[in-house]
C-alpha cells in the first residue's frame, strides 16, 4: 500500500523525464502534489524504483520559471509512471504550494459558480 504525505491535484503540465538508461522521455502531468506526480509518458514504462530528474516549467509572476527535480519510480505501468520528489528545494517547494493553491481556487470557484447557476 502506497502512502502519501501530501494530496495530489489535478495539474497539466509538459514534464520531461531525464532516466539514464533510456535518454529523454517526454510527457505530460496527470495530477501532482508537494510530493511527486503521476505522468503519462506515452508508450514509454520506467522500472520501479528507477532514479529520474523531472523538468517541467512554473508560471510564476508571468514568467516561465524552469524547474528540475529528482525523483524515484514508485509505481509504474504502461504508459504512466507515479514518483516521488527528493530533496525539494524550498524555492521548488514555493512553486508548487503556489500552483496547487492556485489549482484549488480555481476549482472552488468554479464549483461555486456551477452551484449558483
Amino acid at each position: 500500500m502506497e502512502h502519501r504525505c501530501a494530496s495530489r491535484k489535478p495539474v497539466m503540465l509538459d514534464v520531461v523525464v531525464t532516466y539514464q538508461a533510456l535518454g529523454l522521455v517526454q510527457g505530460q502531468t496527470v495530477n501532482i502534489s508537494l510530493g511527486g506526480m503521476l505522468i503519462e509518458t506515452g508508450c514509454v514504462e520506467l522500472p520501479i524504483n528507477a532514479l529520474v530528474k523531472t523538468s517541467f516549467y512554473l508560471h510564476e509572476n508571468g514568467k516561465h520559471k524552469a524547474c528540475s527535480i529528482d525523483a524515484m519510480v514508485m509505481h509504474s505501468a504502461p504508459g504512466q509512471a507515479g514518483v516521488m520528489f527528493n530533496d525539494l528545494n524550498s524555492n521548488l517547494h514555493t512553486g508548487l504550494r503556489v500552483l496547487l493553491n492556485s489549482t484549488y481556487d480555481n476549482a472552488v470557484s468554479a464549483q461555486r459558480r456551477i452551484t449558483s447557476e
